[in-house]
């Protein structure tokens, strides 16, 4: 017998407290069947439609065995089918988190660790496996109706189970493809070691100058006297200068062997999503690196080479900080409905930050260039521009359009800005280079 449509069906809900007589008396539950009733039920909560709580109660009647048994398949289905689309472990479950109910998420931390778990390791990347185990998921045996041990840890009734399944099936379902970061399960492994040859710069192990780099930008973290970090601060900018140019003039010929750029996402958290990319995009252009923002996701790419990626990501992350930190000063300072608190100055003030930070950073680059070239002649400029067109060749093999944002802007936040960006401290050693 073939299926009804539950659209059809929704003309005609009455008695909505037994959804599954709406559809008809004489229908068998079958797994093809409970799949349409699943997925119709997520067209729905995608479309807020109003009836979906209809939907919602006719997959809750669904026997409970058969539903566990399809939702749990499709929730792994559409898993993987992401991770063909260029999603990672810590960008999926975080979309989850984003958006889907608290509830939902939790079923997306079972969903992937399901999934992994049936995975054999010869078809994982190292950073793969590395993402997995960073994000704490529940351990998991990977056999069937894992859907229904999830709902017993929880202690969640029935309908709560068909929200949440109908929910991060509508998130996982609408997510759209990603540029490949790193090979996803299943890949040859050849694939898997193309993409390993860069190490980041503050990832190196052993080096006992960028150990002593960590140390003393630790202490200027924890510090509670202003003068005391910034000293710490200063010093560890000095280190990492010299060690900067050193690579690059030393290294740099072994190292460019092979090596070839690579994409990395960041996360860039609400709110003002927009506007705290496009500080991403100054610092990774003063970086030689480029930066996109992908709407709707929270999220940028950053290319470039995997050392130069490292430091825009150190960089961004505390200007990020210091940004937000004079934000909320001012705001301190303000009366109620003071101008401080409207959302257009905030995103005026991020901006006024990002265009001094930008000027900052520009300045800081012609300064270290002319040093660099003074003390090591004239090599550096070719070898950096090498550098930039195997980025440009790189990024025309994907379909990438960047366009700067239109943005009102409110005059005084513009200013206050500015002027935080005046006082923020930069990192001088990532600009040369971390070639």
């Amino acid at each position: 017998m073939r299926s009804p449509n539950l659209r059809a069906r929704y003309s005609t809900a009455g008695n909505v407290e037994e959804p599954w007589r709406l559809l008809t008396d004489e229908t068998v539950p079958t797994p093809g069947f409970a799949r349409e009733v699943l997925l119709a039920a997520v067209v729905s909560h995608r479309d807020r439609d109003p009836l979906t709580p209809v939907a919602v109660g006719i997959v809750e009647s669904l026997p409970p065995g058969l539903l566990v048994e399809v939702a749990g398949e499709l929730l792994l289905k559409y898993v993987a089918s992401n991770w063909a689309q260029g999603w990672l472990p810590a960008e999926l479950f975080r979309q989850a988190r984003l958006g889907s109910s608290p509830v939902a998420a939790k079923l997306a931390g079972w969903a992937i660790a399901t999934d992994h778990v049936n995975r054999r390791s010869t078809t994982l990347d190292r950073r793969w496996v590395e993402q997995i185990e960073a994000l704490g998921l529940p351990l998991v045996d990977g056999k069937g109706h894992w859907l229904f041990r999830w709902s017993s840890v929880e202690q969640l009734p029935w309908r709560t189970v068909a929200e949440a399944t109908i929910d991060l099936l509508a998130n996982l379902i609408a997510l759209p493809p990603l540029e490949r970061v790193l090979p996803p399960p299943g890949s040859p492994l050849n694939d898997h070691q193309d993409t390993r040859r860069s190490r980041p710069l503050s990832g190196t192990a052993g080096d006992p100058v960028l150990e002593k780099i960590r140390n003393l930008l630790a202490k200027a973290e924890s510090s509670t006297f202003g003068a005391e970090a910034l000293a710490f601060s200063a010093k560890a900018h000095e280190l990492m200068t010299r060690h900067a140019i050193d690579a690059l003039t030393v290294a740099a010929p072994q190292r460019a062997v092979g090596e070839r750029p690579v994409m990395r996402r960041v996360f860039v958290d609400a709110p003002y999503v927009s506007t705290k990319s496009y500080l991403l995009q100054v610092v990774a252009e003063a970086a030689r690196c480029r930066a996109f923002l992908h709407d709707g996701l929270a999220m940028s790419t950053v290319v470039g080479f995997a050392d130069d990626i490292a430091a825009v990501e150190v960089l961004f992350t505390s200007l990020l900080l210091q940004a937000q930190s004079g934000l909320i000063q001012t705001a301190k300072v303000a009366p109620p409905g003071a101008a401080p608190r409207s959302k257009v100055f905030r995103t005026s003030f991020l901006t006024g930050f990002t265009h001094r930070i930008a000027e900052r950073l520009r300045q800081v680059n012609e300064a270290v260039l002319a040093d660099a070239e003074a003390e090591h002649g004239g090599a550096l400029v070719p070898l950096l521009q090498s550098r930039q067109d195997d980025i440009d060749a790189f990024m025309q093999q994907f379909d990438i359009i960047t366009r700067p944002g239109r943005r009102h802007l409110d005059g005084a936040g513009y200013i206050s800005g500015l002027t935080a960006a005046d006082r923020a401290q930069l990192n001088n050693g990532f600009l040369v280079g971390s070639e």
